[in-house]
């Protein structure tokens, strides 16, 4: 007897139905696809319960007859080709014919479609069997209404997230999707909330995609964007410079004839045209448009069609990698430099110019230089903890006044040129010798370089401390043994600080609230766009704009709530010491240098900041002599 059967019709149909729908997202992603191949310009989408209770889309384009619409929910049926080497020739998103009875196969589904001049018809699927077919209103375009989404497959359920990490994956595909048809107007609500409502760009394709990304990738980020056209590759870009890096990785955007796609190729051609121009933890925001021949690219090696594969992976990859480098340098602006005033020559006897010329051609501090090369950061106030006794800040003004300070070292502003610099005392007191095996003491303070390194004297030469490394990992450990002792101290602000996100973004930041909480951060919903901070760790006191900018970055590192909650914590904590660390260029007394390299000596490492970057360099002595000879 045979053990092979073939499926009934019902259970190959819910199996298919998993290779094109892993979650909410993935429906409301091929009825977009199938609303603009009917050449919709109005786009309506409704969202309830995360997508699971409702996901409603309605357009006006040419819609489908009776005969059509009874078609279009069985397998393999479709408008799109006729034979297989139509593949070659498709410009449209979909064609195999899947999508609606997939989709069918596992929701409740209402289809109601009409033609031009035509009669609307009504179809009514559940579970993938048709329920009725009926005449409807002479509406010109289709809806289409999914409800209870996996109601007749439970286990498909408990692989979904949070609601609020499903809702984040339905509205990046409504970004990626506005983003990629500019002439389509938007209209969405998610649980009767306006969320986006915007009006078919028509004007020009620059303008155009800097209108949408204002509304998606946020008004800062979007006007920064530098646009240029290629020939190759058909190629639109709109890319940020050098100097206009953002802290996040989820602005960027790539796109095959509207397509959005996922491309390693495309990503590691545009890092790589950054070259050395681009810091650690900073990425750039794009936008790459590219059209090609259908027969250049495959998106059928995956069920979701968001990789492709390139024809020629390699011409693609040097094509962006030197389109993408041209647009980022020859937009930059220059860096002002303020160069010395020219020293006065000197003629020396020709028997002592060789040794003069070997001694000024040595550079080896460039390699100090490059390793502690500083951000480039405005002077602002900083506050740090205490680490040392007697200096004193007032609490800040978003906190309540009956709530206790906590001691603080206050950093001026940029001082003006005019004040004189504090001279370090002769012979400042040696600070303990014992310590971690790198801590070799006794050690003098010199003084600082630049404002950014400070330099020690040890028995062993010349020490450079990067001020703004060093205070990061000892923030860093601060606050990490605070949480993990469960000892933050939480200080509610006196006024709810209002931090604007692209509405997917939101979502995820909220799948994370329950956590954030915990960390010291309430956190609420306040509109699609919006997001209310109440609380802040006592151990931080943001600013306002700090706090902003924090909660900006936190919302791209929470990402997927099913990650380790201690990875999560890490980054966090790293990003909370590289917000309130010092900065490069911030003047320290020789008290606080002192007590910078205490504390370092006391970290579990501290030879690394929490990114990994080194802390300190040792110039031996025998090193500083070469450099003259002895």
């Amino acid at each position: 007897m045979s053990n092979i059967h073939v499926l009934d019709e019902k259970t190959a149909g819910q199996i298919a139905a998993g290779e094109v729908i892993e979650r909410p997202a993935g429906v409301l992603k091929e009825l977009l696809e199938n609303a603009v191949d009917a050449g919709a310009t109005s786009v309506h989408i409704d969202i309830e319960g995360a997508g699971r209770t409702l996901i409603r889309v309605n357009d006006n384009g040419r819609g489908m007859d009776e005969e059509d619409l009874k078609l279009s929910v069985l397998r393999h049926a479709t408008s799109k080709i006729t034979a297989f080497d139509d593949l070659g020739t498709l410009h449209t998103f979909g064609f195999r014919g899947e999508a609606l009875y997939s989709v069918a196969a596992v929701s409740q589904m209402t289809i109601t479609s009409c033609t031009q001049g035509g009669t609307g018809s009504l179809l009514i699927v559940h579970g993938g069997k048709v329920i009725s077919q009926s005449p409807a209103p002479a509406v010109l375009g289709t809806t289409v209404e999914i409800r209870d989404l996996f109601y007749n497959v439970p286990a498909r359920l408990k692989f979904l997230k949070s609601d609020s990490y499903e809702r984040a994956c339905l509205l990046k595909v409504i970004e990626e999707s506005m983003l990629a048809n500019l002439n389509v107007g938007y209209h969405v609500t998610v649980n009767g909330r306006s969320v986006y409502d915007l009006p078919a760009e028509n004007g020009p394709f620059e303008q155009a995609v800097k209108n949408r990304a204002r509304h998606i990738m946020g008004p800062e980020v979007a006007d920064s964007l530098v646009f240029k056209k290629f020939d190759e590759l058909g190629l639109n870009l709109f890319i940020t410079p050098a100097d206009k890096l953002v802290r996040v990785r989820d602005l960027q955007y790539v796109f095959v004839n509207r397509r959005p796609i996922e491309s390693k190729t495309v990503q590691q051609a545009v890092y790589k045209a950054y070259q050395n121009a681009r810091g650690q933890n900073s990425h750039p925001a794009f936008l790459i448009y590219m059209t090609l021949s259908p027969a250049a690219f495959d998106v059928n090696i995956h069920p979701q069609k968001r990789d492709v594969r390139f024809e020629d992976e390699h011409a693609v990859f040097a094509s962006i990698l030197k389109n993408a480098g041209q647009t980022i340098f020859s937009n930059g602006r220059p860096v002002e430099v303020t160069l010395p005033p020219t020293p006065a020559a000197v003629e020396l006897p020709p028997q002592a110019r060789p040794a003069a010329e070997k001694l000024f051609t040595a550079k080896p501090m460039e390699h100090f230089a490059a390793a502690f090369a500083p951000k480039t950061q405005e002077a602002k106030p900083v506050f740090a903890p205490k680490v040392t006794p007697g200096l004193f800040a007032p609490a800040p003004q978003e906190l309540r006044e009956s709530e206790e300070p906590v001691e603080y070292i206050a950093r001026p502003a940029a001082e003006p040129a005019e004040k004189p610099v504090e001279k370090p005392t002769p012979q400042p007191q040696a600070l303990p010798a014992q310590g971690p095996q790198w801590y070799h003491g006794p050690y003098h303070y010199i003084g600082q370089l630049q404002r950014s390194y400070l330099l020690f004297e040890n028995p062993q030469g010349l020490v450079l401390i990067d001020q703004h490394a060093a205070q990061e990992r000892v923030l860093f450990e601060h606050y990490l043994d605070l949480f993990e002792r469960q000892q933050v101290q939480v200080q509610k602000l006196l006024f709810p600080v209002h931090v604007d996100l692209p509405p997917s973004n939101v979502e995820s930041l909220l799948s994370w609230k329950a956590w954030l909480q915990k960390a010291g951060f309430e956190v609420e919903p306040f509109s699609a766009r919006t997001v209310l901070v109440k609380t802040m760790p006592n151990v931080v006191r943001f600013k306002e704009d700090d706090m902003k900018a924090f909660i900006v970055s936190l919302a791209d590192v929470v990402g997927d709530p099913a990650k380790s909650t201690d990875t999560l914590k890490r980054k966090m904590i790293a990003m909370l010491a590289c917000k309130r660390a010092i900065k490069a260029h911030d003047a320290l007394t020789a008290q606080e240098a002192e007590a910078l390299l205490e504390n370092m000596k006391n970290c579990k490492d501290g030879m690394h900041c929490p990114h990994g970057r080194p802390v300190l360099a040792q110039l031996d002595i025998e090193q500083i002599g070469k450099l003259f000879g002895r």
